[in-house]
This record gives C-alpha cells, structure tokens and sequence, in this order.
C-alpha cells in the first residue's frame, strides 16, 4: 500500500458515512456506504487477500480515498444510492433501466380531476396507479374508464363556474360537462372516488356501491338513472372475471428475483396490487467488478426505491441480504406506513419468487442471445468494410433543406447496434447560404468532431454519410482538416438505380472506386440503412419544425421597433397584413406610435415577404 493511502486510513473517523475510491485522475472508482468507516474502509486493505480477484484488481488503481460523515447510517445508505446515481462508478452494481414505465395519474389535487398517462411518478398532489408494462394497456384502461364513468378529458383549469358549452361527450354521456358548470365538484367526486376503487382492483367493493345506488335510484323511481347504474355493474363485472387473482393476501407487494452471468444480472420485479398482478418489469445491473449475490439486491433495492414513489407494503425476495432491516426502515420513512421485506422458503409467496426467477432467467437468455447475434453482426460490417475500428458506436449523418432555407444538419448514434437517442444532435447551418449540400456537411462534421476533440471525448468507430461519391469525398476532406480521419472509418451510403428498391442501395468507401458487396439479406447492410433512414428522418422532423415556426411568424415581428401593442393596433386599423401592405405612408401614420421612419420600414418589409 503507497504511504499517502497509509496516512488517509489512519484519519478515517469511526463514524457512519459514504466513501469514494478515487484513481490517480480523481475518477471516482466505487462509492460505498458503512456504518463505520473506518473499519468498513480499511477492510479492503488489510484483508486483500480473501477478496475477489477482480476486487483486488479494482483496489490496485485506487490512489485516493474521500469520504463524508453522516449521523446515521440510514443517511448513508440515502447518500450512498444518490452519488451511485449521479456518478455511475464503473465498479459499483449499477442500475441500467432504459424505459420509464407508464403510469395511469388521476390529477385529485385539481378540483374536478382527469385521467392522463405519465412516464414518471411526481410529488404534486395527484394520484398514481401502475407501472404498467405497455402504453396501449394504460390507453385501453383510460378508454374503457370513459366508457363506465364520465370523467373530464379536457385539460381546462376548471374553478367550478362555467368557461364554455358542453361538447360532444356530454351529448354522448361520458361526461358530466364540469366546463359548462353542470356538476358540482360534491357530486363529481362520488365519480372520482368510484374511478380509484375501480384502478385499485377493489371491483367487487364497486359492484356492491354501484348497485346500492342502482337499487336506491329504482325505488326514487329514476329508471334512466338506474339504468345506467346496471350497464356500469355488468361493464365492472366484465373486468373482474378477466382479472386473475395470484395472490390471497391483498397487500401491495413488489416480488423480486433475478439471474446473474459475471458482470451482468437481469432484475424482474412483479408488481401486485390488491392480489392482482399489475405489471412486470425488467432491469439490467452492470458491474465491471465480480458481483456477490448480496451486493446485487442491495444495489437493486437502493437504487430502484430511491426513485420510486408509489411504495408497495411487501417486498418478496430470494434470499436475505445484509442491510435487510436498514432497507425496511428505510423504506418504511419514506411510505410513512410500515414496509417489510421478507424471503419466503415455501408456499405461495415461494411460488411467486420462483415465478420472478424464471422470468429473469428467460430475459438473461433473450440478452445474452441478443448481445452475441449483434456482436456477429458488427463483426461482419467489419469485415465487409474492412474496417480498423470495430463499429461499436456508429454516427450517422443527413442534410435537409428546401432551396436553400431553414437548412439543418442531423446526427444519430448506434451503439452496439442500437440507437442511442438521448445523443442525436441537430445541427442549424449557421455557415453556408444557398443550396451547396457538400459545404452544409463539411460544416456538420467540422462542428462535431472539433468539439469532441477540445472535449477530450471519444471519437466513434464509424462515421456514416447519406449520399453519394461527392458526399463521401467532402466528408473525407472535413475529418482530414479536423484531424481525425486517421482516427475513425468513413462510409457513405447511396440510393442505387432503383430508388425505391432498398436491394440497390450502395455502400461507398474512401479510396475504393467499386461499392461494397454485401451477402443477401444481410444483417450488417440492413443497420446501415436503418442508420441512413434514422439520420434522415431525424433531419425531417426538425427542418419541418423550423419551417412551421417561420410560418407562425409576422413579417411585422421582424421590423425592429414593432412590439406586439403596435402589432395588434395595425391588425385593428387596417384588418389584414395584405391591406397594411397596400396602405400609404401617412395612412400607417394614423395608427398610433407609427412614425414615418417606421411606416418605411413596415412597407420595406411587407413588400419583400408578401409581393
């Protein structure tokens, strides 16, 4: 162990906190949470030889050690959970979930609440009901909801007095029209509670409320209001027998089980509300050091909790961990009722952990099998195009303009055969006027590659062109003035003969006149394609954007000294921008604030944009 290592272990406190592992470049290796530090921390060192391998490798780049005291150790598991989050140390157990599950918000901080479908769980005041593992199941709920009770849609902030006629859905009886003031907020709340019974699962509670109203409405002698009270008792009823009951206890529980292969463990969490099962969901833990069975639920659990908002009262899991207590009080905090995690060994909780492992299972041999089919895959574009680099991160570029304006530039990444859209960047072309498409690339590619290099960021293996020879030639030129083209492969890929026929597209390279031959059906010429027509789309959606803005636009915004007072005193006076135009001078003068400089300048301008 070097000295200065020796000296910061020596004035590590007994107290509870977090650490972090730093290398010689300040990098932060591991972030770890103890209840004493120092004895959690000199553990790694002083007993080197009875941990992993891989351990020992991570501790031999450790140069620097920082920590932070907290009062408790439940604040170090907190902190812990969010600088895990923040800083993604490549040797901790990291949570990597790419989708956000939809939830079902029943807005109950307004006064008259709708039903809207949300990627994530907010503090505001609403209600949440999910996850739920698909969009179209959330929609297909939401409509069958207004088909049994008339809620809202419209998003109007509504203060109970009427803002406007009642549409449609009112005519149609699925809605109450709260917009027009034809509901009081007292009676609309009897629907609102019936529509949380209802996405609780509590369907056999609602039956047994509906029918009490239906019956009361029957002897009033309200028959066209019992009516529909027993189209909504057969309609909840329809659900109910398509519900399946996979646990007798009615408590909310979250059942987690998991299958690990060296660096990587797929999570899956069955989520079970009211006894029904509600949702599933899957989750990728990485780690480039060995991962301990412990480690790897105990990362899961801090990490995913830490965002969840909607807590179950139960959580199933395979066997015990070591912070199983702190967890539970934890979470208990946080849900203000009492959370308990518990490891069944028999019977139907057993069964429902078994039910998580397999599924975990399956989707480790769905990854693994997806992994190794897009590895062949990067191999063969690397051999088909001889490539120095192996294509692991792809970019993929495209100009869009119409004659010359609102020109914009588009750029996709693939990593590992996938896109990777949270790193698409667009481009407005800021350089060049007038249709000159190769000079439009060249300033892309400058601005990308430029940057990446006084960023001290890694370059991809890849760079990929939508065009033809004249393209490649000046993207070719542009890495080369950047500094880079010795760095990274370029390829272009080019309509063929038959535009409309995907089989001719052709595959051109630096330096080689013939384009490349791809096998038939080919998987790495198909990536290619989905690459061009990902860049391309891209491009579309934001030139389409940019011209639409522009089209939203008054020429008279564009004439300085107009403000929006002025604006709409010209629309008053003369009624279109046609008629502004074809006004006079000292008629323009009339409008009030117009000065004849000014009246110039609005004739300058309309004549140019409206002539």
């Amino acid at each position: 162990m070097q000295k200065h290592l020796s000296e910061i272990l020596e004035k590590i406190p007994k107290l509870p906190g977090i650490y972090f592992m730093k290398d010689g470049k300040e990098n932060i290796l591991y972030i770890g949470k103890a209840k004493s530090l120092q004895t959690r921390v000199r553990s790694y060192f002083q007993n080197s030889r009875s941990l992993h391998p891989r351990t020992r490798i991570f501790l031999d780049k450790v140069r620097d050690v920082k920590f932070l005291t907290t009062k408790t150790e439940a604040e170090a598991l907190i902190l812990e959970s969010n600088f895990i989050k923040k800083h993604q140390p490549r040797y901790n157990v990291l949570l990597k979930d790419d989708k956000h599950y939809p939830y079902i918000r029943l807005t109950t901080q307004e006064l008259y609440p709708r039903l809207e479908v949300v990627r994530k769980v907010k503090k505001d005041g609403a209600t949440y009901f999910g996850p739920y593992t698909m969009v179209k199941e959330v929609r297909e709920t939401i409509r069958l909801i207004s088909k049994i009770f008339p809620l809202r849609q419209s998003r109007d902030k509504l203060d109970g007095s009427p803002i406007r006629r009642p549409c449609l859905n009112y005519q149609m009886g699925r809605c109450y029209a709260p917009c027009a003031g034809f509901i009081s907020p007292e009676d609309y709340s009897q629907v609102v509670q019936d529509v949380v019974m209802f996405l609780k699962g509590k369907n056999s509670e609602l039956i047994d409320s509906l029918k009490t109203k239906m019956e009361q409405a029957s002897r009033e002698l309200r028959f066209e209001e019992a009516g529909v009270l027993r189209d909504k008792v057969a309609a909840v009823r329809t659900v109910l027998d398509k519900q399946k009951i996979i646990s007798t206890s009615l408590v909310d529980q979250d059942v987690i089980g998991y299958c690990k292969e060296q660096g990587l463990a797929m999570v899956q969490s069955l989520v079970i509300r009211g006894g029904k099962m509600v949702g599933e969901k899957i989750y990728k833990l990485k780690s480039q050091n060995e991962m301990e069975e412990n480690e790897i639920l105990s990362a899961f659990l801090k990490q995913y909790y830490a965002d969840e908002v909607l807590l179950p009262g139960e959580i199933l899991l395979p066997h015990a961990i070591e912070e199983m207590d702190l967890i539970a009080a934890w979470l208990s905090e946080r849900k203000k009722t009492k959370v308990t995690l518990e490891t069944p060994v028999r019977g139907k909780k057993r069964d429902l952990v078994r039910m998580a492992e397999e599924n975990a299972r399956f989707a480790m041999r769905t990854e693994l099998d997806k992994g190794e089919t897009t590895t062949r895959m990067l191999e063969e574009l690397q051999e088909a195009l001889a490539l120095k680099n192996f294509p692991e991160v792809i970019e993929g570029f495209d100009i869009s303009n119409i004659s010359g304006t609102h020109s914009v530039g588009s750029m996709v990444v693939f990593k590992s055969g996938q896109s990777d859209k949270a790193s698409y960047r667009r481009y407005k072309i800021a350089e060049v006027e007038g249709i000159d498409d190769y000079a439009m690339m060249r300033e892309v590619l400058r601005r990308r590659y430029q940057r990446l290099l006084d960023e001290g960021r890694d370059l991809p293996g890849l760079v990929l062109i939508d065009g033809g020879r004249g393209h490649l030639n000046t993207a070719q030129k542009a890495l080369e003035d950047v500094g880079v083209l010795n760095r990274v492969d370029l390829a272009c890929i080019a309509k063929g003969k038959e535009r409309g026929n995907l089989d001719t597209d052709e595959v051109l390279l630096v330096n080689r006149k013939a384009s490349v031959l791809f096998k038939e059906n080919s998987p790495s010429r198909f990536l290619l394609q989905r690459i061009r027509d990902e860049a391309h789309r891209f491009a579309i959606t934001f030139h389409r954007k940019l011209r639409g803005k522009s089209a939203l636009t008054s020429p008279l915004e564009s004439v300085a000294g107009i403000g929006k007072k002025r604006r709409l005193l010209l629309l008053k006076k003369f009624g279109s921008l046609e008629k502004i135009r074809l006004a006079s001078l000292e008629e323009l003068q009339t409008v009030p604030g117009i000065t004849e400089s000014l009246a110039q300048k609005i004739t300058v301008q309309l004549q140019a944009k409206l002539s």
